[in-house]
């Protein structure tokens, strides 16, 4: 379950691209909201996914969330990732 959650945050074009910008630092919601062009419920729905996947956190800071990446989350997915290639290629064995 953990897995499909970090992967299902990048299934979505404003979910990378909100993922790349908490990568280069700290963002601010009302950072997002002037970068993105959608609606303000649709970008609290793909933070929220964000959150939840683990890839990041937030804090609340007067009327506004500061989010930051977890980079151990995308460490993990790498590790991940590293796994299943070194089985590529094998032969079945059923």
């Amino acid at each position: 379950m953990k897995y499909s959650r970090l992967f299902k945050v990048f299934s979505d074009e404003n979910r990378i691209d909100i993922v790349k910008n908490l990568a280069n630092g700290v963002c601010c919601s009302c950072n997002f909201k002037s970068q993105f062009k959608i609606s303000q419920p649709t970008l609290t729905y793909h933070l929220k996914m964000i959150k939840e996947s683990g890839l990041a956190t937030s804090e609340k800071v007067g009327t506004w969330n500061k989010y930051y990446i977890n980079l151990e989350a995308i460490d993990e997915m790498i590790e991940f990732l590293k796994e299943i290639r070194s089985l590529g290629g094998k032969d079945c064995k059923c």
